[in-house]
């Protein structure tokens, strides 16, 4: 009986172990979030594009801004415009390639697009390719009539 109970403890350290190095499971690195509670307007002239799916805007708030998505299956994405992967180095914000429809981590030098870590994401925030291993940091969303919430 104490041969089985240690052979069952062994087994279960084991599969904890094991689980604690599955990569498909990441979660959000620690990023960095700011205060945020944004409404916007979806009748005002700056937001009716936002109407339209597969649109975005960006807004100040949080730590590099905020990134509203109206994905193209009608649901509604903000996001801490930070890189999952080194968020706080300089150059690690957030922009919308909408020629490819992803999401890519970087800055612009006037018009030219300088890549920072070669991470790129899904419009709802999952990475698809470089280092990053967790998603992008998530605002709460929520649609009242012709007005967007966005909040911590």
């Amino acid at each position: 009986m104490i041969r089985f109970l240690r052979n069952t403890a062994l087994l279960l350290l084991g599969t904890i172990s094991l689980s604690a190095c599955d990569k498909s499971s990441t979660v959000t690195e620690n990023i960095p979030r700011g205060l945020v509670n944004l409404t916007i307007d979806l009748n005002l002239s700056s937001n009716l594009h936002l109407n339209n799916v597969g649109t975005h805007s960006y807004f100040n708030g949080g730590v590099k801004g905020v990134l509203v998505i109206h994905d193209y299956d009608g649901e509604w994405y903000a996001f801490e415009r930070t890189c999952a992967h080194e968020p706080t180095k300089a150059c690690s914000q957030i922009w919308v390639d909408s020629i490819n429809i992803q999401l890519m981590c970087g800055k612009y030098n006037g018009k030219t697009f300088e890549p920072c870590c070669a991470s790129t994401y899904m419009y709802s925030g999952f990475p698809t390719a470089g280092p990053a291993a967790g998603r992008l940091a998530q605002y709460y969303v929520s649609r009242n009539g012709n007005l967007i919430q966005v909040h911590n």
